[in-house]
């Protein structure tokens, strides 16, 4: 899908009430595939590669944040006719979510974030700021597969070593599908230094919200719970076993929990359409 500073790469697959999937760093949409297959029918998911992955592509110069990213999901939405969506994202992209449930409130049918957090405190931004930039620096300085192999060490990651070598060789192919460019403008437009909080604003997401976090991903567990307090209708979901990753580290018990999410979403609208 063509925009005014992007070529928008995205997939499509089964029918019914629509379900947006927002990937985190590194990853593209392919990520989702899996979980896709362990859901029931009656959903049609809608899968971007997001500003900086994949095969999405921008223009020279074109922004790699937050907003733009938002404005090619309303433009993605209005292309395929897709009045409200329910949307759910992963870490960048459930950082993403956040944001796009406090600009596009209208859009929203429900919204579910694993491993996410509503941003950063002053003082820890500007650390953070700082070390995305150090980071970005790193992948154009090493290059991609060096900065793939720093990353998919680190230790919130440990749990998809379990999921065995087959796997892991998938997961690593797909982020070797990135290219430097796009990960550094990624991480300089989009990482946590540089996301506005979002904490104060989340009292006005009105729609159904479940906040997943891994049992063993302890701030983001203390995250989910916070997101939780603040919006008028959120629930906590702990995965039990799963670090940061848990759609692919626990890709069963999470389907379970997305199901759960969408049907009690979809009633809970169809109650207030019936009250009203």
């Amino acid at each position: 899908m063509e925009g005014a500073d992007v070529r928008l790469s995205y997939f499509e697959s089964g029918e019914g009430t629509p379900v947006t999937l927002l990937h985190g760093f590194t990853q593209s949409g392919r990520s989702w595939q899996e979980t896709i297959s362990k859901m029931p029918a009656g959903w049609r998911w809608v899968v971007p590669d997001l500003r900086g992955h994949g095969e999405t592509r921008l223009k020279p110069g074109a922004p790699c944040t937050m907003d733009a990213c938002t404005s090619d999901l309303v433009l993605l939405w209005d292309h395929l006719g897709i009045e409200r969506t329910h949307l759910v994202g992963y870490s960048m992209g459930g950082r993403l979510a956040l944001h796009v449930a406090v600009t596009q409130p209208r859009r929203i049918l429900s919204l579910l974030t694993i491993g996410a957090h509503g941003g950063l405190e002053l003082e820890a931004r500007e650390g953070r700021r700082l070390g995305d930039d150090a980071l970005a620096q790193r992948i154009e300085q090493e290059g991609l597969e060096a900065f793939v192999n720093y990353w998919t060490a680190l230790p919130m990651f440990a749990g998809l070593e379990r999921r065995g070598p087959s796997f892991t060789a998938q997961a690593r192919a797909e982020r070797m599908g990135n290219t430097v460019a796009g990960l550094a403008a990624s991480l300089r437009g989009m990482g946590a230094g540089a996301m506005e909080p979002l904490w104060d604003r989340m009292p006005s997401v009105t729609v159904p919200c479940t906040f997943v976090a891994g049992q063993l991903d302890h701030g983001y567990v203390a995250s989910a719970r916070r997101l939780a307090g603040l919006v008028p209708h959120g629930r906590v979901e702990v995965v039990p076993r799963a670090g940061h990753t848990v759609h692919q580290e626990r890709p069963e018990a999470f389907a379970r929990v997305l199901a759960a999410h969408l049907e009690g979403a979809s009633s809970a609208a169809g109650s207030s359409a019936t009250s009203a």
